[in-house]
């Protein structure tokens, strides 16, 4: 029987064909995270810089002003760094982990700023919803992208998510430059690097 011939209307080609777009469309996805690897950079360091002004004071505009200059930066970067490149058409999975990390970021700012001018933010559980949410956004762009190294970083920031109920309050601020410094920033490094490989391998491959 010839590998061509249909089998419930699909055909053997039809077959290996799908699985090379979505292997093509996974391989796409992957360099469209790793292109914004410097979001996380930026995000991470933003962080840093909120996590040490409020340790010198404890006004409630420390993180809305934080969170307000961070996205104006974004704002100025992505101009520079992609803002010839907007309207690019993008595949589904592309546009799907677009999409995971845009909600993620609009509910953490949303819960963020509420938290904050209710008082709340001295709940062990606010800390730990925050680390949670990311962890969440990684570990669905990881499924999405079938990307190992990205689970990993999920599952830091699910482990400083729990570890939050467990360590003393002490530790908080530890805790957070630790997940900023590995999961944030480190994450943004790993995915520029990539970024860079991909990058020069295609310099030399039209040379």
């Amino acid at each position: 029987m010839a590998f061509s011939e249909p089998e419930n209307g699909i055909t053997r080609d039809d077959l290996v064909q799908r699985v090379a777009l979505m292997e093509t469309m996974i391989a796409e996805g992957r360099q469209s995270t790793a292109r914004f690897g410097w979001l996380f950079v930026l995000w991470g360091i933003v962080d840093l810089a909120g996590l040490t002004w409020q340790r010198r004071t404890q006004s409630n505009w420390v993180w809305p002003i934080t969170i307000a200059s961070g996205f104006l930066l974004q704002f100025i970067i992505f101009k520079l760094r992609h803002g010839r490149e907007v309207g690019r058409s993008t595949n589904l999975k592309a546009r799907s982990v677009s999409a995971v990390w845009s909600m993620m970021g609009l509910a953490a700012t949303l819960y963020s700023f509420t938290a904050i001018f209710s008082h709340d933010t001295w709940q062990v559980s606010y800390f730990a919803a925050i680390l949670m949410l990311v962890g969440l956004a990684h570990a669905t762009s990881a499924m999405i992208l079938n990307w190992g190294a990205q689970a990993l970083f999920a599952a830091i920031w699910w482990a400083g998510g729990v570890a939050t109920f467990f360590l003393p309050r002490d530790y908080d601020m530890t805790l957070a430059v630790v997940e900023m410094v590995l999961g944030m920033i480190g994450f943004g490094l790993y995915a520029m690097w990539l970024e860079r490989q991909r990058s020069t391998a295609q310099v030399e491959h039209h040379a």
